[in-house]
Parts: structure tokens; C-alpha cells; sequence
């Protein structure tokens, strides 16, 4: 039987809590309706507080149901849109367990793809570089993966050391508008003249649009990614919410100053 690769879930200790709360909630909502229950601008509040037990189970479903395939599909799409020749060097910033990084992996022939993440606890279940590693193995593409600790905001790497750049909500992590800026700057840093960059995340995209034609990368765009492809965001956002993917090449000539 042929192993699967692991990529975990996203944000473990959020599902937790947001299915405890929901079970507090359902807990009140019985009370409330065993004892009587007071109203609410004519609302009995169990009918409320059952409500609020529902919305989190739905929350904390649309992530597990992320984690499970949404994130794969949000994946091959962000792979989708560049161009492959297999020769390819790449760098993946925020890594985490690899989705990214084995998903570039095999597209390659020839070429070798880069992982770099400080591996933060509680991002993912079991976030570590050996997840990333074992999941290079399971897919049959170890020998083209590497993975390095690093800093988003302070790469690693000399300066044009790859022809393609990815990323997967890395961006929202940064604190500051300032280190938003410094991620960006190093992305195309090390993007080689010529080189691909694609990145998704549903914050600060439009600034990072910015950014990156500040930066050399003349074409930057964004494009809006499927209505519901991040469902439990849209869910936290009434469906209001917005994912994107943003993308562009690093100009070959006419370098601006940064």
C-alpha cells in the first residue's frame, strides 16, 4: 500500500478551542433551555447561544477541511500558474512540512527546490524540517529537496540564487508593515533577472503588489482565487473575505534601487 505524504493540520490548538467553545456553547444553550431562557431584542438566548455552537463547529470543520485537500488544491494552483522547464532552482519561504516544496519538487527534472522556515510551533501539527523531509520521501522526490532554517526577512542566500520564488500565507505572519517590506525585498533579492514569484495569502496583498514593482518585479499582479477556496475564512468573514494570488517576474534589466 503506497504511503501518503502527512502535511498536518493548519493552526491545531484553533480547532481545538473553537471546538470546546463550541461545545460550551451548546452546553449553555441546553441549560438555558431546560431552566427557561432569557430574550434577547426578542431572542430566547439559548437559541443564540446554540447558534454560536454551530457557527464554530462549521469554523472549525472549514479548517480541518482546509487542511485535508483545500490547501492541496490552493497549492497546485499557485504551481499551476508559472512556467516549468524542470531545470528550475526554488526557493519556498515558510515551508512548514513541505506542501509547497515537494509539490515544486515534482515538477523538476534536473533542478532543486529549497525550503526555509523557522518552523514555529503550533502553525501546523508536527511542524518541523524532518516532517518536510520524510514528506520529499514519500512522494519520491528527496533527492531534489533541501531544507534550511532561516528568516523570511533576512534570507540565507546570496542574491539571484533562484529562478523561482513561492510562498503560502507567510505574508499576514509578518508584524509590521516594515517587515512586510523586508520579506518582499529578499524574495526578489534572490530572484534571479527573469525569475518567477507567486505567493497567496487573503491580507496585504495589495501592498505587496506594491512592493514588488518597487522591487524590479514590473508585472507584479494579484488575481482573486476561487470564492470559497479558503473556506473556513470565508466562513470567519461572512463570505466577505478575499484570497489572492499574486505573481510577476523579476525585470532582467533597469535595476531600480530598493
Amino acid at each position: 500500500m503506497r504511503r501518503r505524504p502527512n502535511y498536518g493540520i493548519d493552526s491545531p490548538a484553533m480547532v481545538l478551542a473553537e471546538l470546546a467553545l463550541a461545545g460550551a456553547a451548546c452546553c449553555v444553550a441546553w441549560v438555558l433551555l431546560v431552566h427557561g431562557s432569557p430574550q434577547l431584542f426578542g431572542v430566547p438566548v439559548w437559541v443564540v447561544a446554540a447558534a454560536v455552537g454551530v457557527y464554530l463547529v462549521a469554523m472549525s470543520v472549514g479548517m480541518l477541511h482546509y487542511s485535508i485537500s483545500g490547501k492541496l488544491r490552493l497549492r497546485d494552483l499557485l504551481l499551476h500558474s508559472l512556467s516549468w522547464n524542470g531545470h528550475e532552482r526554488v526557493l519556498d519561504v515558510g515551508c512548514g512540512r513541505g506542501l509547497l516544496l515537494v509539490g515544486a519538487a515534482r515538477r523538476l527534472t534536473k533542478g532543486r527546490a529549497i525550503g526555509v522556515d523557522r518552523w514555529v510551533r503550533g502553525a501546523v501539527s508536527g511542524n518541523r524540517p524532518e516532517a518536510a523531509l520524510h514528506n520529499a520521501e514519500v512522494e519520491g522526490v528527496a533527492d531534489r529537496v533541501a531544507v534550511h532554517d532561516g528568516d523570511a526577512r533576512s534570507l540565507p542566500f546570496e542574491d539571484a540564487s533562484f529562478e523561482v520564488v513561492i510562498s503560502q500565507f507567510v505574508l499576514h505572519e509578518m508584524d509590521t508593515a516594515t517587515d512586510r517590506q523586508r520579506m518582499l525585498r529578499e524574495l526578489v533579492r534572490v530572484l534571479k533577472p527573469g525569475g518567477q514569484i507567486a505567493l497567496t495569502d487573503f491580507i496585504f496583498t495589495g501592498q505587496a503588489v506594491c512592493a514588488l514593482r518597487e522591487y524590479r518585479v514590473d508585472d507584479a499582479r494579484r488575481v482573486r482565487v476561487g470564492p470559497v477556496a479558503f473556506a473556513s475564512f470565508a466562513l470567519l468573514t461572512l463570505g466577505l473575505g478575499r484570497l489572492y494570488l499574486v505573481s510577476g517576474s523579476k525585470a532582467e534589466t533597469g535595476a531600480r534601487r530598493a
